[in-house]
């Protein structure tokens, strides 16, 4: 009896384990196709990283890598011209030496500041007024009187809004692309500014032949270009503010432009960072890979610029070369 007694039990048993484990399964699947902010996800996978298409991505990154182009271009751009500046500003070799060194200085320690500022206020207002800047600067140096004092300031203006893409640009690639194919995207970002000191030299050689206004005038004119281009085709992509891009999901290749774009996502889902300050920013440097790298890459940077500011004068004192022939041989490796 006792036997016949513990069947049913067990059965009951068994049968109140499988429904609380079918409850269980049900609740899962319920979670995994919930509606995030981030935009909707099949049953059991995450929501994408990014639900902008390819070729929107593609695009984004091209414009980010052609704004990018324009800060190393302005430091390769003015070399063959720098004895037509001297001559022009009447000065010292090494004074107008000078101006390409502060320029340098300045884009290199302007990321520092932009990109502090890029994960707060969003990438695209900083992307627009940083290009206004150095469009302006550029402007100021073809339209006024030579003077050298204006030369240096407004060589500091230049490169301070230059400066800006170096870091947005890497914030731009991390807002769309998954850390394990960020190499590539790199990559297309990149290759703006390491066209920059290649075709810079060969530009400035040929409009120097015109007029040394012209270097800073086709800066001017082709960056306009590119800020329009900015303008109209790329959106807000900080992920704190637009998440993975879910707002965008039925638009075409072009969006419609907007100043500042709204928060429209949960703030505890993409939260902000923290704000970095200097102090933390050098502090990445007692990190022995990020130190060698620095220390490696300004050398490279030192050499370069040592020898390719004086290439120009030698090349039309010693050897009679032409302003456009001295911008060709800067392709010399």
């Amino acid at each position: 009896m006792s036997a016949e007694k513990d069947i049913p039990d067990s059965s009951k048993k068994t049968d109140i384990l499988a429904a609380a484990a079918a409850t269980t399964h049900t609740t899962a699947a319920e979670d995994a196709t919930t509606t995030s902010p981030s935009g909707p996800s099949e049953p059991g996978l995450r929501p994408p990283y990014s639900i902008l298409k390819p070729r929107q991505r593609r695009l984004f990154l091209g414009i980010v890598a052609t704004a990018g182009f324009f800060g190393p271009l302005a430091a390769g751009i003015y070399l063959p011209a720098l004895p037509t500046l001297q001559a022009a500003f009447h000065t010292s070799a090494t004074a107008i030496n000078a101006t390409v060194s502060v320029f340098m200085v300045v884009l290199a320690v302007g990321p520092l500041f932009w990109g502090s500022h890029a994960d707060y206020a969003g990438r695209k207002p900083l992307y627009i007024i940083s290009l206004i800047i150095y469009i302006t600067a550029n402007i100021l140096l073809a339209a006024l009187p030579a003077n050298l004092a204006a030369l240096f300031i407004l060589r500091i203006v230049q490169a301070f809004g230059a400066a800006s893409v170096l870091s947005l640009g890497a914030g731009t690639v991390a807002d769309l692309v998954e850390p394990k194919n960020r190499a590539a995207a790199m990559s297309i970002v990149l290759l703006g500014p390491q066209l920059g000191p290649v075709l810079g030299p060969l530009l400035g050689g040929a409009l120097t032949e015109a007029s040394w206004r012209w270097v800073f005038g086709f800066l001017a004119i082709t960056c306009a270009a590119t800020l329009f281009v900015l303008i109209v085709a790329l959106p807000e992509t900080l992920r704190p503010i637009v998440g993975n891009g879910a707002i965008y999901a039925d638009k075409g290749l072009f969006i419609r432009p907007k100043w500042r774009q709204e928060r429209v996502v949960d703030p505890n889902k993409f939260p902000k960072p923290p704000t970095p300050t200097l102090i933390g920013l050098l502090k990445m440097l007692q990190n022995a890979p990020v130190l060698v790298v620095s220390f490696n890459n300004a050398l490279l940077f030192a050499a370069y610029y040592g020898m390719n500011v004086t290439l120009s004068r030698a090349l039309q004192d010693e050897y009679g070369f032409s302003t456009t022939e001295t911008g060709l041989a800067y392709l010399a490796p």
